[in-house]
């Protein structure tokens, strides 16, 4: 519904100026792409996990096609534009490390011992247009994000499953802001094999560390 009045809407300048208006915020964001990605190629966040000996970039769309199903936001133009830089870390990897500053129960920290790939993390970018209020990205959103994260280290460990989350429980700790990076621990951290679910567990920071966001999952992996 536009709030405009009928008689300035039939203006052929008027509507002429809307139409040129969306073109060139649609060449913005087309043009932004390649900006994020340099922009986030120069991170030191990134420069870390690159040069780190327990992590393993990875390509989250390849992970996804070869999941038979599974919850996804990355690369939607509506809300990141471009996929999330993501990096597998091995189970043998100190995970107290890139979590220390936060204190999680021992029986909720990534766990080797039952998965190949306990945990990923991203770097993403939030776009400027998934506003809830201005400057602020949507809560719902953010729950997408969330369940994507944890399907994706779940798709990970278990090629050509159906991964479904079902349920999910959320604490926002702070606003993240749109028009930022952000960084995204998620992980594994249980499994029960006679229901074929998997406990997971992301949190999401701003790059220096403060804890924005924090959610558990099960999420049932069917083969």
């Amino acid at each position: 519904m536009s709030f405009l009045p009928p008689s300035i809407l039939n203006k052929p300048v008027v509507l002429s100026t809307l139409v040129l208006t969306r073109r060139l915020f649609a060449d913005l964001y087309t043009r932004n792409a390649a900006d994020i990605i340099r922009d986030r190629s120069a991170l030191s966040a990134v420069k870390a996990l690159e040069t780190s000996h327990d992590c393993t970039e990875i390509n989250p769309t390849s992970v996804l096609n070869n999941a038979r199903s599974c919850n996804n936001h990355f690369g939607y133009e509506a809300v990141n534009k471009v996929n999330p830089l993501a990096f597998a870390w091995s189970r043998s990897a100190n995970f107290s490390e890139p979590l220390i500053s936060h204190k999680i129960p021992s029986e909720r920290m990534p766990n080797g011992k039952l998965f190949k790939v306990p945990m990923l993390t991203l770097v993403d970018h939030i776009n400027d247009n998934v506003c809830g209020h201005p400057g602020i990205i949507h809560g719902g959103m953010t729950s997408t994000i969330a369940h994507s994260s944890m399907s994706l280290v779940a798709a990970l460990n278990a090629p050509g499953a159906n991964i479904v989350p079902i349920s999910l429980n959320m604490d926002y700790r702070k606003p993240i802001r749109t028009g930022t990076f952000v960084k995204i621990h998620a992980w594994l951290y249980d499994e029960d094999q006679i229901q074929n679910t998997v406990k997971a567990a992301v949190h999401l920071y701003t790059l220096s560390d403060k804890l924005l966001f924090e959610a558990i999952s099960d999420i049932a992996v069917c083969q």
